[in-house]
């Protein structure tokens, strides 16, 4: 007698419990639809593949943070993987960015007025950053010096996510306040863009 297919949620409870064959049924039956969720995301196959790759595996570390209250198996699997794809995605560009910088930096040369104007430039940020509460300057320091992604910002942290991007948020906030003059901001002049 053939044993009855197993519910994604069935499977997922096995994973949870450490069961490898029914993480290798889960991962036939999800694969390519995670495949595809990522490659439209990212647009390159060999990125796709490694991300795809890590996201299965935390899949199986991570079952047990699925509840079935707040969703089928299949769209959490779906949300965890464009989430992930984001993110690399996001970290990335920083890393490239950063890359970029550190490039033109060192290719160009700089006149005395350009390093006394970079010099006074980061001195008005590092003063700026000391008057934000202790918690948004950690956050956008990792963020935005350190490269890190909102999900490594917050286990850094260790901190809720949704927290972090608050934090980071209102970093933001606060140095747009401290960097602009009163008139800019009684106009209501706005570089959110």
């Amino acid at each position: 007698m053939l044993e009855k297919e197993k519910t994604d949620e069935e499977l997922l409870k096995a994973v949870e419990k450490g069961s490898l064959d029914d993480f290798k049924v889960l991962y036939e039956r999800y694969f390519q639809f995670i495949y595809k969720i990522v490659y439209s995301i990212l647009k390159d196959r060999e990125d796709t593949s490694d991300l795809c790759h890590d996201l299965f595996l935390e899949y199986y570390r991570k079952a047990n943070s699925y509840h079935p209250s707040r969703g089928s198996v299949k769209s959490w699997l779906a949300v965890r993987a464009k989430s992930r794809a984001i993110d690399y995605i996001r970290k990335k560009d920083r890393v490239i960015l950063k890359e970029q910088l550190l490039y033109q930096k060192e290719s160009t040369d700089q006149s005395v007025e350009d390093i006394a104007l970079a010099n006074d430039d980061k001195k008005q940020l590092k003063e700026a950053l000391q008057h934000l509460p202790p918690a948004q300057r950690q956050a956008i320091y990792l963020n935005y010096i350190e490269s890190l992604s909102h999900k490594e910002t917050a286990e850094r942290l260790d901190r809720p996510l949704g927290t972090v991007k608050s934090l980071i948020r209102y970093g933001i906030r606060n140095l747009k306040k401290y960097y602009l003059s009163p008139q800019d901001l009684q106009r209501g002049d706005r570089h959110d863009a």
